[in-house]
């Protein structure tokens, strides 16, 4: 009789625990549930839309009619898609390229604790929160070939026929990158600075006693030292920089003949001026694994160095 008794109160409290157990987990969840709610509803259901409308084409207000593959076949012919990739190639490894070295030197010089440096923490930031389209707008100001201050200053300082920076292929890719690289150098100061005061100071002066000059205790110490950093700077450059598209819009609308035609600017215009909606779709689908392709490579490199 009182090994039954015990058996149901063992029994009892099992399913009391389990219920428990059961109420914890589903609080739980009712707690995550308006965060995976948000989720899906702006991240993952976009995504799966993007993925059926490049299997058709769409073009507004007409229904979507299935087409395979037809619009990733067109893309391997889009020569201005190509282009446009190669150019947002280059754009992403000038800006990446001279935005990290200058968010670098400026970070070592700050990091020596230079006077003022509260005023110099607000100031360097200031690109970074400032609008893309605001950006676009003073650079537009100072190259602009017919009302530029720098061709102003240029025609009073002598020279009668001054460059058209904006229409000059060359030209125009180059003052992008600045500008790119001028947001990147802005926005990766802080990171960089928060890596170096990590680095124990015993190091650099071990590397003095032993002869040491900044130069080697640069490349031998500090850049070692803040690898991983780089690696996560270079893949945020990249995928911010195939995301450029507001300056490009503004300063050169993608010309001249194309020559700063960045892959988001080809994609809006496939989807929202020709209105090739599914078209533009298949655009975007592909561009993911080419940044997912990227980012790899650059964190398996790094993973190889260390």
């Amino acid at each position: 009789m009182k090994t039954e008794m015990a058996s149901q109160m063992n029994t009892q409290i099992k399913t009391k625990k389990e219920f428990h157990k059961l109420k914890d987990y589903i609080g739980s969840y009712l707690f995550v549930l308006p965060a995976l709610s948000f989720l899906f509803i702006f991240s993952i259901a976009p995504i799966l839309y993007l993925i059926w409308l490049s299997f058709h084409d769409y073009s507004l207000p007409n229904p979507a009619e299935f087409t395979g593959l037809k619009n990733f076949s067109q893309m391997l012919q889009d020569k201005l898609f190509i282009k446009s990739l190669g150019n947002t190639i280059v754009y992403t490894a000038g800006s990446m390229f001279l935005g990290l070295s200058g968010a670098i030197a400026v970070a070592v010089l700050l990091n020596r604790k230079l006077r003022g440096l509260r005023f110099f923490k607000v100031f360097y930031f200031l690109p970074t929160i400032t609008s893309e389209v605001i950006t676009a707008m003073i650079f537009l100001w100072v190259f602009d070939n017919n009302l530029g201050i720098l061709n102003y200053l240029l025609k009073l300082a002598g020279v009668e026929a001054p460059p058209a920076w904006l229409l000059q292929p060359t030209t125009a890719m180059i003052i992008l990158i600045l500008i790119g690289a001028w947001r990147g150098t802005a926005y990766n100061i802080p990171i960089f600075l928060a890596a170096l005061q990590a680095v124990p100071q015993s190091l650099y002066e071990a590397a003095r006693i032993d002869g040491a000059n900044s130069w080697k205790q640069f490349i031998h110490i500090t850049l070692p030292s803040i690898t991983h950093i780089l690696v996560y700077t270079m893949v945020m450059s990249v995928i911010g920089s195939f995301q450029v598209v507001a300056v490009v819009d503004i300063l050169t609308n993608g010309g001249p003949m194309d020559s700063t035609m960045v892959v988001i600017k080809h994609i809006w215009q496939q989807s929202f001026e020709f209105n090739y909606v599914g078209y533009g779709a298949a655009l975007s689908l592909v561009l993911f694994p080419f940044l997912l392709a990227v980012t790899w490579l650059q964190l398996k490199l790094s993973s190889g160095k260390d």
